[in-house]
Order: structure tokens, then C-alpha cells, then sequence
């Protein structure tokens, strides 16, 4: 039975589900009528919920729901989490969360759960970039997880926060582990350098490139 995916609090179905063959969408407008709606179906389910702010009215609500819904996964998509919010999702991971910067990515993250890979929610949220990069060899030592040979190469990043980065390449080159070096301008001009480690790489068959998840290492 293919997987259904219920999206409450948006107004209409987002257009990255569009001819999606993995799995069926459906919007529910009043999430109050998620219990008779969710208990119609006996397949796996995967509830989405747009929130501005997350609070523990929230969680306990949906914590409930999933706990008495059969084969649902609760997946919220957020703007902006407290302190003690995001210890709790770390401490309890009951949910899959993702900034509102990602939501982008949200139909490939749904993918990715029911590939079995496992989500964490980013530490800091990401603000969305158009900005190009210049990849080059790492300068920190040398380790295990180098290749002899790094070309350097353009990228361009999608999005970027203290700690990270999404980014594209047009080369399928690296791989999780790998350390870069990472250049780029700032808004005022300056020519930062930062030194990164992947964390995880895909090839994107549409767009022919690879995209990367990069940790940063040092501070520009």
C-alpha cells in the first residue's frame, strides 16, 4: 500500500509533491480532524505540520496522536524553537524537525525517511543563499579521510548557517568525511575562508550535480 502524507497548517499542497509517484498527498485544513482522517487509513502515514513556533501545547498534542494512530510519523516543519524545545526533541526523538529554511528539501527528506536513513533536527536553522564558492584542497593536516588528489572547483551554496552549509558542485567527487576549504564573499565584500568536513553527499540525476552537507570546522 503506498504511503500516505497528510499536510496541515499551508494553505494549499506544495508544488515540490507534484507528480510524486513515492507516495500520495492530501491537505487537511483543520488539524482537529486529523484523528478521523488519519484513523481512515491502515497504511504507513506521514503527518507534516507547519508551525510558526513549536510549543508543549503542540508536542503533547501530537505526541498523543501518534501514539494512538498506527504507522504515523509526525514530521513538523518550524520558523522558530525555544531552548528547552530543542533539548527536548533531542532528548526525545519521537518527531522528525526541520527549519522553515528547509522546507525546500522537504519531499527529498520524506523520501530519505522511508529509505530507512535517519533525520536529526540541525542545530541552527539555515537562511537561504544564492552565493557562489570556490572548493579547494583542505589546509588542515592531513588525515585518513583526504584524498591524495582535491581539484579545486566552483559550487554554489543553497543555504548557510554558523555551522554549515548545503552547497552544490558540478563534479560527483567528494564523499562523507572528506575536509575542504570553502571561499566565498560576504555581504560586505570580504573574502571569507572556512574550513569544512562532509558529512553527507548525493548525486542529484536532474539537476546533474552533487550536493553536499558540510560542517564547518573553523570561523571565517
Amino acid at each position: 500500500m503506498i504511503t500516505q502524507v497528510f499536510l496541515t497548517g499551508i494553505q494549499k499542497i506544495p508544488a515540490q509533491f507534484k507528480d510524486e509517484k513515492a507516495f500520495n498527498c492530501a491537505l487537511v485544513e483543520n488539524p482537529y480532524a486529523l484523528r478521523g482522517t488519519l484513523g481512515d487509513n491502515n497504511g504507513e502515514k506521514i503527518l507534516v505540520v507547519f508551525l510558526p513556533f513549536l510549543e508543549t501545547r503542540h508536542y503533547d498534542m501530537y505526541s498523543y496522536l501518534q501514539r494512538t494512530t498506527k504507522n504515523l510519523k509526525t514530521f513538523f516543519v518550524v520558523n522558530e524553537l525555544s531552548s528547552s524545545m530543542r533539548v527536548k526533541l533531542k532528548n526525545h526523538k519521537d518527531f522528525i524537525v526541520l527549519w522553515k529554511s528547509e522546507e525546500a528539501h522537504l519531499r527529498q527528506d520524506i523520501l530519505a525517511y522511508l529509505e530507512g536513513k535517519h533525520l536529526e533536527l540541525r542545530q541552527d536553522k539555515r537562511e537561504n543563499i544564492a552565493q557562489n564558492t570556490m572548493l579547494s584542497p583542505s589546509l588542515l593536516p592531513l588525515g585518513s579521510e583526504n584524498k591524495n588528489f582535491q581539484p579545486i572547483m566552483g559550487g554554489q551554496f543553497e543555504n548557510i548557517s554558523l555551522n554549515g552549509s548545503c552547497l552544490k558542485v558540478k563534479t560527483k567527487f567528494y564523499s562523507k568525511k572528506d575536509f575542504v576549504n570553502l571561499t566565498y564573499q560576504n555581504p560586505q565584500g570580504e573574502y571569507i575562508s572556512i574550513e569544512g568536513q562532509v558529512r553527507w553527499a548525493r548525486w542529484n540525476e536532474i539537476e546533474e550535480n552533487q550536493e553536499l552537507g558540510v560542517q564547518f570546522l573553523t570561523q571565517g
